[in-house]
Order: structure tokens, then sequence, then C-alpha cells
């Protein structure tokens, strides 16, 4: 397992960027550089209808944003502000923009920078200043040689004050290599980063930011061994390296992964309609869950909490698709446990049994073809019979559970025009399981519409007015 970063307590402790935007000033986010940048790019995709997407801790700043566009010479230009997202400030709303029928979307603030399908899009980030000085001598304190092989990373609100420096990083330390944001993602395998030359796997790990899931999700893609972390909102910032992954939070996702292996259903939560590759990792949760006989269910409620999810109590538990910077499945308040797609895949697929948590990812498209962790479903099941039984013991309950699976290219095994699934049972008796089974056994199944069995009743005035006073009531004496 990578040790390049922290304890995962802290990273939890870190999920909320709410504080650290609320004193966001107008210069951070937006000046004349950045208004001809969003211009060039209108005029460069010839748009006419524009959505601005901001976080809530900068709403306030729209309304000179939008004068400031709205006033340049492009004929026809309208401009609009989303109010609210569907899932989270990170992600581009592609739903909301197709709501206003734009054409294209600037998003503002910080970003996880997933692969948007559908739209034209542009990033315009934070611009976080770092003090120079103190940085340099920071880092030539802990870098000793000045030679030695460095990669650097930073989140993205201090992509600004990286590329005005990189020259003085450069002439101070020769062998360090900056990495680059390629905002668009269509040529990077690790994330959203572009290198240069190739990152040597011994070498050390440098990234500027806080100590939150993005600097998380760039570090276990990594696998560094040794990996530095320079947070500049501290009052003293230092050089702090990070080698030890939290134990609580390890055993806390064995416990969530092991649950999923007892699961006799699942539900699917779709936390994201616009990042590429969704659909495909639903799609290939529910084969695994399918070649396990596990049922699974769909699920998209918009924004994700404990009380939406309290109500689907006949489900295990979840599985959580969204952006990489989802960081919900972390909480302790949800009442069934709720995994990451990677968890899901390595409490499922049999090509993890021997190999748990050796790695890690909270990016989709690693476990997708070509992905750097894909592993083809077939290989998962046996082929020197149709269908095998394997004994396997449940770390929670104690008790034995038989896994079923099927070859994945068998015919037998794809049934078409029906929504059971056939599952063994002892005894080499066969259980026919259907979802509606669950639902049927209940002792209060909803109210009773008795059609045809009531007669019709008249239609009649209904109450008019304000709850406080309606028309029909009489003012007390």
């Amino acid at each position: 397992m990578s040790s390049a970063f922290s304890s995962g307590d802290s990273v939890i402790q870190n999920q909320s960027p709410s504080a650290f935007e609320d004193h966001v000033q107008l210069h951070d986010i937006w000046n004349s550089e950045q208004k001809q940048r969003c211009l060039r790019w209108i005029e460069k995709h010839n748009l006419k209808r524009i959505a601005l997407q901001l976080p809530d801790s900068i709403l306030h700043h729209s309304v000179q944003i939008v004068n400031e566009l709205q006033s340049a010479p492009i004929e026809d230009l309208h401009i609009f502000v989303l109010a609210d997202t569907s899932y989270g400030s990170c992600c581009v709303d592609e739903i909301a923009v197709s709501h206003a029928n734009a054409e294209g979307v600037v998003h503002f603030g910080h970003a996880c920078l997933s692969r948007v399908a559908r739209i034209p899009v542009l990033y315009v980030f934070f611009q976080f200043t770092l003090e120079k000085e103190h940085f340099l001598a920071s880092l030539s304190q802990e870098f000793v040689p000045v030679d030695i092989q460095v990669t650097c990373f930073y989140e993205v609100c201090y992509t600004n004050a990286i590329v005005n420096m990189r020259d003085a990083l450069v002439d101070r330390f020769p062998n360090m290599t900056i990495a680059r944001i390629e905002e668009t993602g269509e040529n990077t395998d690790l994330l959203y980063w572009k290198l240069e030359t190739p990152r040597d796997p011994d070498g050390l790990v440098l990234y500027v930011g806080r100590d939150n899931l993005s600097f998380f999700n760039t570090a276990v893609a990594l696998e560094a061994s040794r990996c530095f972390l320079y947070d500049p909102t501290k009052a003293d910032p230092k050089l702090e390296r990070t080698d030890a992954l939290g134990a609580k939070w390890l055993r806390r996702r064995y416990y969530a992964i092991e649950r999923c292996m007892d699961a006799g259903s699942i539900g699917i939560v779709v936390a994201t309609l616009s990042t590429k590759g969704y659909l495909e990792i639903v799609a290939r949760v529910q084969q695994l869950a399918k070649a396990r006989g596990v049922r699974t269910y769909l699920i998209s409620i918009g924004k994700v909490n404990p009380e939406k999810l309290a109500n689907f109590i006949d489900i295990d538990c979840f599985v959580l698709v969204g952006c990489p910077e989802n960081d919900i499945f972390t909480s302790r308040e949800f009442f069934r446990p709720l995994l990451s797609a990677f968890e899901a895949e390595m409490a499922l697929n049999r090509t993890w049994k021997e190999k748990l948590l050796c790695c890690y990812t909270t990016n989709i498209p690693d476990l997708l073809p070509n992905g750097r962790l894909y592993s083809d479903i077939g290989e998962a099941t046996l082929k020197d019979a149709d269908v095998h039984d394997l004994a396997d013991v449940s770390l929670i309950t104690g008790r034995t559970r038989n896994v079923l699976h099927r070859n994945v290219g068998d015919e037998e095994s794809e049934q078409t025009g029906t929504c059971t699934n056939v599952a063994s049972k002892r005894r080499n008796e066969v259980a026919q399981i259907s979802s509606a089974d669950q639902f049927s056994s209940r002792s209060w199944q909803g109210l009773e519409q008795n059609l045809g069995h009531d007669s019709p009743a008249l239609v009649r005035m209904g109450r008019s007015g304000i709850p406080i006073k309606y028309e029909y009531e009489r003012d007390c004496p």
C-alpha cells in the first residue's frame, strides 16, 4: 500500500472548504486578465448563452463579474448565474446548465476537474499567493542535495503562484519536475496532471496545498514512498513529510468492504450525471454484483445525505458513484455503509481477494478498460465449470457464505426479458430471487387503492385562503 498520504482521519476532518473560502476577495478570483481570458474563450467557441457557476462562498461577487462580461462588445450575449448545484460545487453542473439552455459554462473556484462529457467548460481557479522566499527556504532545508529528483504537484488554487515562480524553482532545484494541469483531462493518465517527463517512482513528491481530498487523490494515484506537504494556509507553514496511513481510516474501510461482501442487496447511488465513465462504472458494479447473486438498485436522489438513504431500509449497503472529491462516503452518520466504487470493486471482484487495499483510487476511469487498476471481470470467474460454490467466511458474522460465480460470457448467465436472477441454495436447490419479493413480505405496503370497489365520490369545493384564516372561517367574537 502506498504510504504517500497522511492520516485518513485528517482527510475526514478537512472535508469542508467553506471556512477556507469564506474570506475570498474579488481579486482572488477575478481580474482584467481573467476577464479577457473568458471573452477570448467565448469568441473562440462562438457562444451566445453562457452560464456562470460559482460556489456559495463567492456568489456575492457574481454581480460585478456579470456586469463586466455583459458590457463586452459581443452581440446577443446572454449570461446566467447558477444559484444552486445538483451535487457539488467542485463539479461542473451540466444538468443546471441545460435547464438554462446555455451553450457553455464558466466554472469558478475550486474544481475536481472531472472529465465533462457534453458541454464546453472554462475553469477560473482561485488565485492565492505564496510567500516565495519562505517557500524556497523551506524546500532548501529539506531537499539536500539540490539535484535530488522531485516532482511538484499543487492544489488548483495555487496554479498561478506556482507558474509565476516556476523559473525560480527550476534554478534552485535543477531536477525538479513541475506537473501541469490538463483541464480537459483527455491526454492524462494521472487524474488531471500532465508531466513533461516520466516521474521516477523512487523520487520525492512535493504537494503545495492543504491536507484535503485533492492531496489524498493525488497521493494515492502516485503511490509514492516519500511525499512532502507544504500547506500555505497555516500560520507558520513548514514542509511536512507524510508517510503514515491512518490505522482508524483503514479499519473503517475494511469494515465497509466486509459489509459489502455480506450484503444481499446493494444500492448504487448516482451522485453525478456529467463525469465521463459514470454509466460504465454503474454497469460494472451491477455486473459484479450479479455474478455474486446480489441484487442491485439504481438510486438517483440529487445531493446525498443520511436522511435520504435511510428511507431504503431493505438495502444492506450503498455504493457511491461520483466525482473523485465526493467525500461523504467517509461520514459516520449513514445508517448503512457507503462505499466508493473502488471499494465495491474490492468487495465484489474475486481478483482483489488477495490484495485488498494494496493500492487505492477515487478516480473512476482507473477501474475502466485502459485504466491502471482495470481487471477483466471474466478473469474473476472460474472456467473449469459453469457454477462454483466457493466457501468464504465473514469476518463480521463469523458465518460461511457461498459466493456464486458465473462465466460472464456464458449464455446461461445472461437472462434477457426477466427481472429475476438464479442463485444456488443448499441441498442443490435453486432459488428464484426477485426484487419484488422483498416488498411483498412487508406488513404494510402503502395505501390501498381499492380500484373498482369503492363508489365514485362527488366533486366538492375545497378550502381556499391561507392556513391562518380560511375563507369559510368566521372571525371569533
